[in-house]
């Protein structure tokens, strides 16, 4: 307890932040302190939180041995089995175990997400500069150019905008279907955020091809108005690219693993649990 009192007083810092050392720190502390507390118990206290470790550990160890033991002592409803304490506790740390590999994973999902925004918005300034230097070296708008003929930083610009704007149309509606999520790393917050780089790529790129070998469905825009509204139009398109994001962080955000994650995560208390309680005969 006082390790966790000691990782929460931690001053921020970019690589606590980054790390997730605070958090993670004080979270393992603080079960570790359950888990003895709960082994040094009396077999009557500890069939008390018997159902509820159950519950906790059920869906994240079906396959463990220790998940069979509890529930076998539970049929046989003897709470004055010496064993109980320390099959109990042992359940709890393993489902522990399993709730913190999935705060790591969920962490370094968050700082993939992270370093990919960072290079996409590299790119867009690496986009703007040559749009600033060399006018027409990005050809976003042939003749709907509004009072030029070759696209310059203020068109290069403003599709970069409008895409953006599209794909923040996507982002709003799906916060307004997002509802609360135990994610202690705001992950939500990342996974819409860097589709707005994505919308403005998407935007240029999309102008880019369109009325090509690659796009030749669609017609070259013949107005400004209309080169507008196709920056929207694929910026909102970025929710192809984007939906493998989605689904990798809603099933990071989902309060139980789904059975592909379970799989993988069938090993994680073995490994992370360093010394397990020896069971009483």
């Amino acid at each position: 307890m006082q390790q966790a009192a000691e990782s929460q007083k931690m001053t921020w810092r970019l690589g606590s932040w980054w790390n997730g050392q605070a958090y993670e720190g004080t979270l393992a502390c603080l079960h570790a302190a359950e888990v003895a507390i709960l082994a040094l118990a009396q077999p009557v206290r500890a069939w008390t939180r018997i159902d509820a470790v159950l519950a906790l550990a059920g869906p994240l160890c079906q396959k463990d041995p220790r998940l069979a033991l509890v529930e076998q002592l539970k049929q046989k409803n003897k709470p004055q089995d010496n064993r109980v304490p320390w099959a109990v506790a042992a359940l709890l740390e393993a489902a522990y175990a399993v709730q913190e590999e999935r705060a790591v994973r969920s962490r370094n999902f968050r700082n993939r997400l992270i370093r990919a925004g960072s290079v996409l918005t590299l790119l867009l300034v690496v986009t703007v500069v040559v749009a600033w230097r060399n006018a027409g070296a990005i050809p976003v708008c042939t003749s709907g150019c509004p009072g030029r003929a070759d696209s310059g930083l203020r068109e290069v610009g403003l599709v970069m905008l409008l895409g953006m704007l599209g794909a923040a149309t996507h982002v709003v509606g799906r916060l307004q279907k997002m509802g609360g999520s135990w994610n202690p790393y705001n992950l939500p917050f990342y996974q819409e955020l860097i589709k707005l780089p994505i919308g403005a790529l998407t935007a240029v790129i999309g102008l880019l091809l369109v009325d090509t070998e690659w796009l030749p469905m669609i017609e070259a825009p013949e107005s400004w108005r209309d080169v507008m509204a196709c920056a929207v139009v694929f910026g909102l398109a970025q929710i192809a690219l984007t939906r493998t994001i989605d689904q990798r962080a809603e099933k990071i955000l989902a309060s139980e693993p789904d059975a592909e994650e379970a799989k993988q995560l069938e090993k994680v208390p073995d490994n992370r649990v360093q010394r397990a309680p020896e069971f009483g005969t």
